[in-house]
């Protein structure tokens, strides 16, 4: 139970290294929330040389400080640990940010009149590419038609995608060459309707490409752009990232950054792969050049990743059941016996995952469906067989959407942890409701599963495109992750799966402890303890007390990293 500070005999307990020098930086007269094993709440707290040294009463702490030490008074104000988003792209959505502005859109109304206004600022005949919005996301929820895109400029060819499917306008496909029944694409399918005129295309990734290329964007671009999505990130109280699909020299842009001063999050680094078999996992971790942990508590190394399945947005995500009417029509699939893809064999990601184990790292696994998790639970279960040590590598389940009682439990027996996003069930659970089924919406970003199960589970955003922390291509506002978690209500207002809720706590230590543990950083991270990195945010209410339609109204106050102030509102 969290102890009242005032009365709270654990503060005659001070939390001090036995040998404290002065501190540099004290924060007092606070409420300060641990989220050490006993739940402490303290009024205050020292940092020296970027980590904590004490914890304890405002009184104990100003002893602590020299004469030089920056003592930042609270007033009341709440202090959480700095917040870990443990599923971002940065470096995709940095690069994207020089050539492009996000814009989220909710309707196609809302889709016709971003392309009008797109469609003044460009000459005619040039495309116009419609911003990433997933038409689960759509009031209309499917894609936009030829006419309605016709209504928005007829001057332009016009590209929407989603659901891995592409829409466009009547230049749009004459641009293809598309113009009339016996048109084809070399790399592609025209679905039409019913009386045979083209509506969508599935795949022609190519030829559009040849007509739209990407624009080219330095890696200086890059670099000033990253820097400024970090003090995004700051602002919203973020202080580590989990960089999900990345390379040797996306590491390499982080260091440079760090090297420079400019590093404003910890960065911990996922090496995506398509290898399937021992010698190509083998060659690619050789070609990397890093071993697993390399790097500082800046930036590091930590570990693989590999997609076994699709997802909700495309249609493709491996489910325990044929996907049926509903979901076919949805996504417009043909085969009646459809579950969704499995990318790997059962012994291919076997031999992978006994791959990775064996030369030390870690795993994260895209899957999504409830089928794909049981795929991969499988395989990791029988190298436990000959190899329990994998059991200690900690794998990671990212995005696993649809979780069971007897699903979480493998997962602990496992060692596993999991990686998903609050933000989907928010956005997407209506359709799910309507698509799915209300069960398979109960289940959705279930939460409660992991929690119950004793799984450490970290909510994260996923974010890829957009600077807006609460309008970007899934919001990266840990504000609003922990309200979601907590209150589990979809943008109107709804609730599917009531038990799927977290308490005030469970849900904070999701975008702190839990994502810690994933990386091997709990005893660094993730809490408010002696001897821990000084990450901490300073925030406008109380976290804890207040009420819970206003924890996603939560502003940041001040963002600590490593003892610096790096964002102060």
């Amino acid at each position: 139970m969290i102890k009242n500070p005032n009365v709270s005999a654990a503060l005659a307990t001070l939390l001090i290294a036995s040998t404290v020098n002065a501190a540099d930086t004290l924060l007092v007269d606070g409420k300060i929330v641990t989220l050490d094993s006993r739940q402490r709440i303290a009024e205050a707290l020292a940092i020296r040389d970027g980590r904590i040294v004490a914890v304890g009463t405002s009184a104990e702490m100003l002893k602590l400080g020299g004469d030089r030490a920056e003592v930042i008074r609270l007033g009341g104000k709440t202090v959480l640990p700095g917040f870990i988003e443990s599923h971002v792209h940065s470096i995709g959505a940095a690069r994207a940010s020089v050539t492009e502005t996000y814009a989220e859109l909710s309707s196609i109304a809302e889709i016709q009149d971003w392309i009008r206004h797109r469609a003044k600022e460009l000459p005619a005949g040039q495309w116009i590419e419609v911003p990433r919005n997933e038409i689960t996301r759509l009031k209309e929820r499917r894609h936009p038609t030829p006419a309605e895109l016709d209504a928005a400029t007829t001057d332009h060819p016009v590209l929407y995608t989603s659901v891995m499917k592409h829409a466009l306008n009547t230049a749009g496909f004459r641009a293809l060459g598309i113009v009339d029944a016996s048109s084809k694409l070399p790399d592609g399918e025209i679905v039409r309707d019913d009386a045979g005129r083209p509506v969508l295309i599935r795949g022609g990734n190519q030829s559009l490409r040849k007509l739209m290329p990407r624009p080219n964007v330095t890696r200086e671009q890059t670099m000033e752009a990253l820097g400024k999505l970090l003090r995004r990130y700051n602002e919203v109280g973020i202080t580590t990232i989990f960089e999900r699909a990345t390379d040797r020299d996306g590491v390499g842009l982080y260091a440079e950054l760090r090297d420079q001063g400019k590093l404003t999050a910890r960065m911990r680094a996922t090496f995506r792969f398509s290898a399937r078999t021992p010698e190509a996992v083998e060659k690619y971790i050789k070609n990397l050049g890093f071993k697993p942990g390399d790097g500082d508590d800046w930036v590091r190394a930590v570990m693989m990743k590999t997609t076994l399945d699709g997802g909700i947005h495309w249609g493709t995500t491996r489910l325990s059941e044929r996907y049926g009417e509903k979901r076919i029509q949805f996504y417009r699939l043909t085969d009646p016996d459809y579950c969704g893809e499995l990318y790997y064999t059962p012994e291919e990601l076997k031999m992978v995952f006994a791959t990775v184990n064996r030369l030390g790292w870690p795993m994260s696994i895209h899957v999504t469906g409830d089928a794909g998790t049981e795929a991969v639970l499988d395989a990791i279960a029988a190298v436990a067989a000959s190899d329990p040590s994998i059991k200690q590598r900690r794998f990671n389940l990212l995005h696993t959407y649809f979780p069971t009682p007897a699903i979480a439990r493998r997962a602990k027996e496992l060692g596993v942890g999991v990686d998903t996003q609050g933000y989907l069930y928010h956005r997407d659970a209506e359709a799910m409701a309507d698509i799915y089924g209300k069960p398979w919406a109960g289940r959705f970003i279930g939460l409660g599963e992991w929690a119950r199960a004793g799984v450490p589970v970290a909510v994260n955003s996923d974010h890829m495109i957009g600077f807006d922390p609460d309008h970007a291509m899934n919001s990266f506002n840990p504000a609003l992750m922990l309200w979601i978690a907590v209150a589990r209500q979809t943008d109107r207002g709804n609730v599917y799966g009531a038990h799927q809720r977290l308490s005030r706590l469970d849900a904070l230590r999701a975008v702190t402890l839990w994502a810690a543990w994933l990386s091997f950083d709990e005893d660094k991270l993730g809490s408010l303890e002696p001897g821990k990195l000084a990450d901490l945010v300073v925030i406008d209410r109380d976290y804890l007390t207040c009420a819970e339609d206003d924890i996603r109204k939560i502003k940041v106050l001040r963002t600590i990293v490593g003892g610096k102030t790096v964002f102060q509102r």
